[in-house]
């Protein structure tokens, strides 16, 4: 059995991935938007088309965040790292953006690079986060690009190798 690794160093380690930006969005029973800013978003399978994320155990949007059905990934563009910030912070959040209500009341970002609405399929614990796996209704692109997440900072695509 392998020892314990440093969290420092685990941290460092995947801070060299580069990763996309995206703020997942989901409505309360009553209504109330709510919102954070996560970078383990991914691709988990075509067919069916499905999304998993994860999320901090003791985030305040947790508990919104099990009890919801539905979602919506929003993909954030190049110029958006203060909306990041904006879904990091204690602050009303959505008084700070522009943004409309889409499937089932997920809030969709104004200027996001993509957006994609879902139902969640299933949630499981993994360590101290919950992995939530959800199934895609729709999704739209725009033609903007990425924001993106390395060694703790914000960034972009410069360059792009054309096929």
């Amino acid at each position: 059995m392998m020892g314990a690794i440093d969290a420092r160093h685990f941290r460092n380690a995947m801070g060299e991935m580069p990763t996309g930006v995206t703020v997942i969005t989901t409505s309360d029973e009553g209504g109330t938007p709510f919102g954070m800013t996560v970078s383990s978003f991914g691709s988990l399978s075509l067919d069916p088309p499905l999304v998993l994320w994860s999320v901090i155990e003791t985030s305040y949007c947790m508990p919104v965040f099990a009890k919801s059905k539905a979602f919506a990934i929003n993909v954030l563009a190049h110029d958006q790292e203060v909306v990041s910030r904006v879904f990091c912070s204690p602050m009303d959040r959505f008084s700070h953006v522009a943004w409309n209500r889409g499937l089932h009341d997920s809030p969709l970002i104004d200027g996001a690079a993509a957006w994609i609405e879902c139902v969640r399929e299933k949630l499981a614990r993994g360590g101290d986060h919950r992995i939530f796996i959800a199934r895609v209704l729709n999704a739209r692109t725009f033609d903007r690009k990425p924001l993106l997440h390395w060694r703790g900072d914000y960034g972009s695509v410069t360059t792009m190798a054309q096929a």
